[in-house]
């Protein structure tokens, strides 16, 4: 099968990238021929570099419409909802709904048989949450792909704890400023992801003088991330999105790869059973003086290897032949 994979944002890191970077090598570790395209004035014979080991060629809507293999959105930005409207209704595509805050930028009437949602929660409050989805369809729950860096990883694990998510308003990076006020120096967690200058300007610099932003960057290479967190025990992400939850980030999954714990927020465990399971393969707090504690406190050597190896087994349900397959079902049964 060929499929068409179109980018339709500015963003050039995030969780966007990093799903987009996983589908391309699941789709073709199940044999399928993958293209990736941004939408431009005009058609480009070059191939421009996407990130993590990837390029792209910028196409006109009129060479993308003219294309018959299938064609998948795979992010939607706010300033290219015209873009993406377009390839929808005119182009017949099928579109990924990475959260429900995403549905503000896509097109009207939303047909959900047309769309994949990466967590269960989506599947139940999507078709709720806006009256131009056409009922009673549901949008297709396909698991984030992912595919590992190393088999069975495992490394010692000098340092306590790492964030590597986005430092911004649903990532709250304020308990952690907050945790580490708390810690001593030597267990205190290592703030490492993409700034929104937005969020640190009115939240975190009139708040925390200690913060040091041109520390926290990181280069959108494929394992950089996973690399980070192999020496230490901990991941930390505060991510919260309303109306969302229960199921899995990047960040959690590249923490699982590389033997390092999630510590997520509590609210995020909804109450739809998904893959992110309380003292099972994650840790939950709520407050700064909860993840304090938790990262002082000593945790058994064959408590820590269990957290790890369910990690392991948690990733099975990413492999690329499980989803793969499943996306290729998908095209298939609505061709």
């Amino acid at each position: 099968m060929k499929v068409d994979l179109f980018y339709n944002s500015p963003n050039t890191y995030g969780g966007w990238v990093t799903y987009t970077s996983h589908l391309i090598d699941t789709l073709q570790a199940v044999g399928a021929e993958v293209s990736l395209f941004k939408i431009r004035p005009r058609s480009e014979k070059r191939t421009r570099n996407f990130g993590y080991d990837k390029r792209y060629r910028n196409i006109s809507i009129e060479e993308a419409l003219a294309r018959s293999n299938a064609k998948l959105i795979v992010a939607g930005a706010k300033n290219f909802k015209k873009t993406t409207d377009t390839l929808y209704h005119e182009g017949n595509s099928f579109i990924v709904i990475h959260d429900p805050t995403e549905l503000k930028n896509l097109p009207e009437p939303l047909d959900m048989n047309r769309c994949v949602v990466v967590r269960k929660k989506g599947v139940e409050t999507l078709p709720l949450a806006n009256n131009s989805i056409l009922l009673p369809y549901r949008p297709t729950f396909i698991r984030h792909p992912y595919v590992r860096d190393v088999e069975n990883f495992i490394t010692s694990k000098p340092n306590v704890a790492i964030s590597t998510s986005r430092i911004d308003f649903d990532k709250h990076t304020e308990i952690l400023l907050d945790a580490n006020r708390l810690l001593p120096e030597n267990k205190q967690i290592e703030i490492r992801g993409f700034e929104n200058r937005l969020y640190t300007k009115f939240k975190i610099v009139p708040k925390y003088p200690e913060w040091v932003q041109s520390k926290a960057h990181y280069p959108r290479e494929k394992g950089y991330a996973f690399n980070l967190m192999c020496s230490y025990t901990f991941n930390v992400d505060m991510t919260l999105i309303k109306g969302d939850g229960g199921g899995t980030q990047y960040t959690w999954l590249e923490a699982w790869d590389a033997g390092c714990i999630p510590i997520i927020h509590k609210k995020w465990l909804l109450d739809t059973p998904d893959d992110m399971r309380e003292n099972y393969n994650c840790i939950v707090i709520e407050t700064a003086e909860e993840l304090a504690k938790v990262l002082q406190e000593p945790m058994s050597d064959t408590v820590l290897q269990n957290f790890r190896q369910n990690g392991f087994d948690s990733l099975k349900q990413h492999e690329p032949k499980i989803i793969g397959e499943q996306y290729l079902s998908f095209f298939k049964s609505l061709g």
